[in-house]
């Protein structure tokens, strides 16, 4: 991905990612809306992020997928103004995060982090570690090497919250992080 960005680059033409917010958790269907309505010229891709965690009922731990960004859809454009034109056609159905009159992009270092723990799938697979004399490993998942992003776990909840390393809007979230032992 990085290299088709540096190919990109020495064209002159960039793939940004920008965030369109859906109130009333209707990313699903905003998320079809603009697949089918916007064009390619507008609109490369669309998307919106999720994480594996864990969760208990019946008496049994169960593997679900959840929202990283709730009420958040994720768009990928080469053409701010065209895609931005184009959500004003549908603006009875969309609503648009603005900040000063223009679309808010996804910061690169948000864009890079959301990368490296989500991939190309835009999907957080559930880590898992363990916790030794007060430091957490994590041996496997996407947060493996990254202890150092890790804000506060959720032992109960088998969650991590993941802090941002830059400031940005995204400053925090949550991803699946399940801590086998602590000694």
């Amino acid at each position: 991905m990085f290299c088709r960005r540096n190919r990109e680059a020495q064209k002159g033409v960039f793939v940004i990612w920008y965030v369109l917010y859906c109130p009333n958790q209707k990313e699903e269907e905003l998320l079809g809306v603009c697949k089918q309505r916007l064009t390619r010229e507008a609109l490369e891709d669309a998307f919106v992020f999720t994480y594996d965690r864990m969760r208990r009922y019946g008496g049994i731990w169960h593997l679900e997928r959840q929202l990283l960004f709730p009420d958040y859809l994720f768009l990928e454009s080469r053409d701010e103004d065209k895609l931005r034109e184009e959500l004003r056609q549908y603006s009875q159905v969309l609503s648009v995060f603005e900040n000063d009159g223009k679309l808010v992009r996804v910061e690169p270092e948000e864009e890079k982090l959301l990368r490296m723990l989500c991939g190309s799938g835009h999907h957080s697979r559930m880590s898992r570690g363990y916790i030794r004399d007060g430091q957490t490993v994590v041996t496997e998942g996407p947060l493996r090497g990254r202890e150092n992003l890790i804000q506060k776990i959720d032992r109960h909840k088998r969650i991590a919250r993941v802090g941002m390393p830059s400031v940005g809007r995204l400053r925090e979230m949550q991803v699946g992080l399940e801590i086998v032992s602590k000694s």
